[in-house]
């Protein structure tokens, strides 16, 4: 797990739930509560890049860039080598400017 995935409690290795409780059905956040709270973090990390993410039929991610191109990812371990495809820059999360543009994205 990247430093960044765990800073922010995504576990990407076990992609279904980073939160076993889920599946013993005695807590309040459902696997596809889970996913979109996954999806709104991952859009937080995407803004420096100026990309977004969508969730597929709880199966993939949908990736978009700025200029509208897209591509189809089924994990966030690829969601991270489709958007320096998509992208102008490489993806470097643990880059320190990329860190400093991070910490100014609203909660």
């Amino acid at each position: 797990m990247c430093g960044l995935c765990g800073l922010m409690g995504i576990d990407h290795w076990t992609e279904t739930s980073a939160n076993s409780a889920v599946f013993l059905g005695n807590i309040e956040r459902s696997i596809r509560h889970e996913r979109a709270h996954r999806v709104r973090l991952i859009n937080k990390a995407l803004v420096p890049f100026r990309m977004t993410v969508r969730d597929f039929q709880a199966s993939s991610y949908i990736l978009s860039s700025s200029t509208g191109r897209t591509e189809l990812v089924h994990d966030i371990q690829a969601l991270w080598v489709a958007a320096e495809r998509l992208g102008s820059k490489p993806v470097d999360t643990l880059n320190p400017e990329y860190l400093e543009q991070l910490s100014t994205v609203s909660p």
